[in-house]
């Protein structure tokens, strides 16, 4: 029997679940064993401060901690200053007006370094599922239009994947593959008033349709 294969996409614009506030300390000292003390010393401070604001230790990831010689180019020579002691945390935000005074404290008192600042769709947001809706429609209407063109009629669906449907996939089983959505953010910036913006959200889905004469 003969078939068409269409892709259906669909996409929207939704508000943030959250955002991911990467911070770093660093600390240089004369002696491997200070600089590390030191930092040390800021990471409880920083640990303190997200203690006040609520945040669980669940909501928290260290990101790694260094130590390392540091040099600078000094009179057409490179010279050892001190050795570098580095950490960096990863905080897990859902109530984003916490955002901007997280950082001014942060900042102001245990000296972090802002790394970065993303924002994130949870997995379980009615918007994942209602795309999928509207692509599988968005599919139907683009195979209805090819067939018409046509002079010919769509049959039923014999297939529906969210992965390209290659030649001599199977008939007569739907079948719903797993396939990640793509989110691309729009706006959100970390200064002294913090925007989340929105998330685009985009889902694809491909379908097989039978193609009946017209």
């Amino acid at each position: 029997m003969t078939s068409v294969v269409v892709c259906g996409s669909a996409r929207r614009l939704v508000q943030p679940d959250r955002a991911i506030l990467a911070l770093g300390l660093s600390v240089v000292a004369k002696d491997a064993a200070t600089a590390l003390d030191q930092v040390a010393a800021s990471s409880t401070q920083l640990s303190d401060i997200l203690d006040a604001a609520g945040i669980r230790a669940a909501d928290r990831t260290t990101d790694g901690v260094g130590v390392a010689e540091e040099w600078e180019w000094r009179k057409d020579t490179n010279t050892l200053v001190g050795y570098r002691a580095s950490t960096a945390v990863s905080i897990v935000l859902t109530d984003l007006s916490l955002i901007a005074p997280l950082l001014r404290e942060a900042v102001g008192t245990s000296s972090a370094q802002v790394r970065g600042l993303t924002w994130q769709v949870d997995a379980d947001n009615p918007a994942h599922h209602e795309l999928l809706g509207e692509a599988a429609r968005d599919a139907r209407r683009r195979a209805t239009a090819y067939v018409e063109a046509l002079g010919l009629s769509l049959g039923n669906v014999e297939l529906i994947s969210e992965t390209p449907i290659a030649a001599g996939d199977p008939r007569g089983d739907v079948v719903a593959q797993s396939a990640p959505m793509m989110m691309k953010a729009r706006g959100g910036a970390a200064e002294v008033a913090v925007q989340p913006g929105q998330i685009e959200l985009s889902s694809e889905v491909h379908v097989r349709f039978a193609v009946l004469p017209g």
